[in-house]
């Protein structure tokens, strides 16, 4: 798998700008058009203004996030996908979750699209189950009701 030096560097840039909160050189090594896709969420953040809402939602609920590539995995002309492990602190809400102040590690599968020299978007996998059970989030199952063939 040969990954080009320059789309190295873009992904280097980009995940130093997501583990600084560093919004500007984020979004300024991203298309007009960019997106981040989170496989929780129901529907992708599309444009700057959306991806940047995204990222500020992930640093308030963390705001000590920090992310890593722990490997590459795959990559072609258009894309780059690599194992990450992001970690923080559960110190805001994220995606509906209450503060907690516990300390999370997070395994992630991380899809990179390019636009040519820029990435176009994230399409980004990680178990939600697992955020739950490292802050204690208690979920609630609706009971099962009874039919009549009970």
């Amino acid at each position: 798998m040969r990954i080009p030096k320059n789309r190295l560097a873009v992904l280097r840039e980009h995940i130093k700008a997501e583990s600084t909160h560093d919004m500007e050189a984020l979004l300024e090594g991203m298309t007009a058009d960019c997106f981040n896709d989170v496989c929780c969420v129901p529907k992708p953040f599309v444009g700057p203004k959306k991806v940047a809402e995204r990222y500020r939602k992930h640093w308030a609920g963390f705001p000590d996030f920090k992310v890593r590539v722990k490997r590459f995995l795959a990559a072609d002309d258009k894309c780059i996908v690599t194992e990450n492990e992001w970690s923080g602190t559960h110190r805001g809400t994220f995606l509906g979750l209450r503060s907690t102040g516990k300390r999370v590690r997070v395994r992630a599968l991380v899809v990179w699209h390019f636009r040519g020299n820029k990435l176009w978007g994230e399409t980004v996998f990680f178990d939600m189950g697992s955020i739950q059970r490292q802050i204690g989030a208690k979920v609630a199952v609706a009971a099962r009701r009874r039919s009549h063939s009970d």
